[in-house]
């Protein structure tokens, strides 16, 4: 007695027979189909039951089903096509990237051991034209209800007191006192990289802008 293994011969005919073709469309209004999708046998003994004549081909049980419209479609978008942010911190229309007023050089800071990494970044922010002259106008303080810790005032009193000592030199005792605040792993005294140091206290700033704690 001969025993045949009709699965397996079938399979096999089907995974070198078959023809597959797709093409990419959409269910229209009425519920008709716009797109076709075929898996044809290419040998004559083979059943035509998986090529529909026509119509459309439900969801797989189980599987994802994607919505062709997310929701990101009906937030407005500038004239580069990207999404317009949910705050503006500030106008770009309002942006200068030159000194409003013309100021004196303002003063040194002095190391308060090991402290050349906060000295040199403070330095870079406290001469960047656009930040200083916001943080003259102390328009940040003016509504800022931030009972606690607050970056953006820190730096804006840090500023100012700089400005105000030119020709001296000051101790950055109220950047100092936050250091935890703003990195948790940064230690008084201890060596610390000026690039993290600067990259953290950007963070912090952009922080103190953002409503909620994460």
């Amino acid at each position: 007695m001969t025993i045949v293994d009709r699965l397996s011969e079938k399979s096999d005919h089907e995974s070198v027979g078959f023809n597959r073709s797709f093409t990419s469309g959409d269910v229209g209004m009425d519920g008709s189909c716009s797109s076709s999708w075929a898996v044809g046998p290419s040998m004559p003994g083979d059943s035509p039951r998986l090529k529909p004549s026509g119509g459309c081909l439900g969801p797989t049980p189980g599987a994802a089903v994607y919505n062709g419209t997310p929701a990101s479609m009906d937030r407005p978008k500038d004239q580069d096509g990207i999404e317009l942010p949910q705050k503006v911190l500030f106008p770009p229309e309002r942006l200068s990237l030159k000194w409003i007023q013309v100021h004196r050089i303002g003063a040194g800071l002095q190391n308060m051991g090991n402290t050349c990494f906060l000295n040199s970044a403070l330095q870079c922010l406290t001469y960047t034209p656009p930040l200083a002259s916001f943080m003259l106008s102390r328009e940040h303080s003016k509504t800022c209800h931030e009972p606690g810790f607050c970056m953006m005032c820190t730096m804006q009193n840090h500023i100012i007191q700089v400005f105000a000592n030119s020709g001296n030199v000051i101790k950055p005792i109220g950047v100092l006192n936050e250091l935890k605040r703003i990195a948790k792993h940064f230690r008084y005294g201890s060596q610390e990289d000026a690039h993290e140091f600067l990259r953290y206290t950007v963070d912090a700033m952009q922080k103190s802008c953002l409503p909620g704690t994460k």
